[in-house]
């Protein structure tokens, strides 16, 4: 419901690999669509994640303008590691009634020294007015990503965070190969990783 305040959830980064990965970068791209503004629009929303480190919440950009929209950070990720980050996000009390969209990505660097990215998972949810009762909310599942926008930037940045992690008990060695450290992420939609946005390229 706009303008009920920060509703929490949590970005996860599985490796379920035997290799180790020495920078991954992530993000998460949010907006919302009402008739106003058919094509998206992320104006309404406070993103925010928490830094593991300081506990302090660090925002998020959800201006499709930004080269740095979406963009968390990076970290290693070690053979069979899970990682959390916990995220908030919120609604503008102005925000007409429509619904929202995230995307999770992430990218690595190949051992070529290529980019290689995430198909990500999509998700939806409504947006009420102000004042609505939003009844029985159900838990939000990732939804098929056909039919949606290509993103229209590579939002850049090079923050780099420590999130929570736990790894599985495989006995895998962490002593494998490298991938190539990328310089900075270059989160471009491809394979899948399509949502709904704002602008469109000429070339989209």
């Amino acid at each position: 419901m706009a303008g009920s305040g920060f509703h929490g959830f949590r970005f996860q980064v599985k490796n379920e690999s035997d290799r180790s990965y020495q920078r991954v970068d992530f993000g998460l791209f949010a907006g919302t669509v009402h008739e106003s503004i058919p094509d998206g629009t992320g104006k309404y929303l406070t993103l925010q994640y928490k830094d593991p480190e300081s506990g302090a919440w660090k925002a998020i950009s959800t201006d499709e303008n930004d080269p740095g929209s979406g963009y968390i950070g990076y970290t290693d990720v070690r053979p069979h590691e899970t990682l959390d980050v916990d995220l908030r996000l919120s609604v503008a009390k102005s925000a007409p009634e429509g619904f929202g969209y995230a995307i999770s990505v992430g990218v690595y660097a190949d051992d070529e020294g290529n980019c290689v990215y995430s198909t990500g998972e999509y998700y939806e949810f409504d947006v009420l007015k102000a004042g609505s009762e939003p009844g029985h909310v159900p838990p939000a599942d990732p939804k098929p990503q056909g039919g949606k926008k290509p993103l229209p930037h590579k939002p850049e940045g090079n923050t780099e965070i420590s999130p929570k992690g736990s790894l599985a008990e495989t006995g895998s060695s962490s002593a494998l190969p490298m991938i190539a450290v990328i310089g900075g992420v270059a989160m471009a939609a491809g394979g899948g990783a399509v949502f709904v946005v704002r602008r469109r390229r000429a070339t989209v």
